[in-house]
């Protein structure tokens, strides 16, 4: 067996945690928030390292102000609701408004804040799945529609696949995704890592983050379509929190994160339509700024009021299902 399985107490209530080891990964997944807390993976030299932020017990992870969604499960719709409410099918709906006026990540007590029931469905010495599942009723932060989600964790040989799918009874949006919180040299700063993400288009936000036009990436400091040095990157940018639309569709290349210095990289792939690239701007203690990437692969943001950048909406009858692939290396 791969997996411990075991009970913290803390502020939100009861919840599990899953320590997983397959040897070369390990992985500690918490049911508050269905999140990864760790991951450790090897080095240039193969040897294990943490790659991900985290808090210093698991118990932590209740604590609103020290936790920024940490390595958590974003829903009802990951990133932003402008002015927290939007129309669907005429009807207005008044979201929980937690940031700047806008909801953010499903409001403030949004899916990554909750404790998710979750099951064991696979343990063996190559391969552990642990699947986390949460009922979201009826206006539940003010969204619409009783919703079932659900997100897997196939772990195996320095790999992690996230499956989400969700089910409504009533017409809802739905935006479910992962916040993770990277640093493949476990260091202070992000600003050696390398980034490659595949997209000639990201979205230009005003100062609270809404999308208000599309920008082409090429000979802006946003070009990322070739591996660029974070450091300058964030010198000229004072930290990104943008999102980029990666042409495509089904499983494909999302990003690439290297950190020269360690040995290692990080390959995010998925069937999203964009990646919101987050470079820890305003990471505060225990942590600091820039001490990490976040790549959230997800649907647009704010596109329950401007669908013109994309799919946001769900309806009885039909089922919200993607996929996203980590795959950790050596470099």
């Amino acid at each position: 067996m791969t997996i411990h399985r075991h009970i913290t107490d803390s502020s939100a209530g009861t919840f599990e945690v899953f320590d997983i080891d397959l040897g070369d990964t390990r992985v500690q997944l918490l049911s508050l928030g269905a999140a990864i807390r760790t991951v450790e993976v090897p080095d240039g030299q193969g040897l294990l390292g943490h790659v991900h932020l985290s808090l210093p017990q698991p118990s932590d992870y209740a604590d609103v102000s020290s936790n920024p969604h940490l390595g958590a499960t974003l829903g009802r719709y990951a990133n932003r609701i402008a002015g927290a409410t939007f129309v669907l099918d005429e009807q207005r709906f008044r979201l929980n408004a937690n940031s700047q006026g806008n909801t953010l990540h499903g409001g403030a007590h949004g899916f990554d804040r909750q404790i998710w029931d979750c099951n064991v469905l696979a343990d063996d010495a190559d391969r552990a799945v642990v699947e986390f599942c949460l009922h979201s009723p009826d206006s539940d932060m003010g969204f619409p529609g009783a919703v079932d989600a659900s997100v897997t964790y196939a772990i195996t040989h320095q790999e992690i696949t996230m499956t989400y799918d969700a089910v409504t009874d009533k017409p809802t949006v739905i935006n479910l995704s992962h916040h993770g919180y990277w640093n493949l040299a476990g260091s202070q700063s992000i600003a050696g890592h390398h980034l490659h993400i595949p997209a000639q288009r990201r979205l230009v936000t005003n100062n609270i983050g809404i999308p208000v036009a599309i920008d082409d990436v090429a000979e802006t400091v946003f070009d990322l379509r070739s591996p660029q040095n974070l450091g300058p990157v964030i010198d000229a940018t004072e930290g990104v929190d943008s999102c980029y639309l990666v042409d495509g569709e089904g499983m494909r290349l999302m990003a690439v994160l290297s950190a020269p210095a360690a040995g290692r990289t990080l390959t995010v792939s998925s069937d999203a339509p964009t990646v919101q690239l987050y470079t820890g701007n305003g990471l505060h203690s225990p942590f600091v700024p820039f001490q990490s990437v976040s790549l959230e692969t997800q649907r647009p943001p704010d596109a329950p009021n401007q669908p013109e950048l994309g799919e946001s909406i769900l309806r009885p009858g039909e089922a919200f299902h993607s996929v996203t692939t980590l795959t950790f290396g050596v470099c």
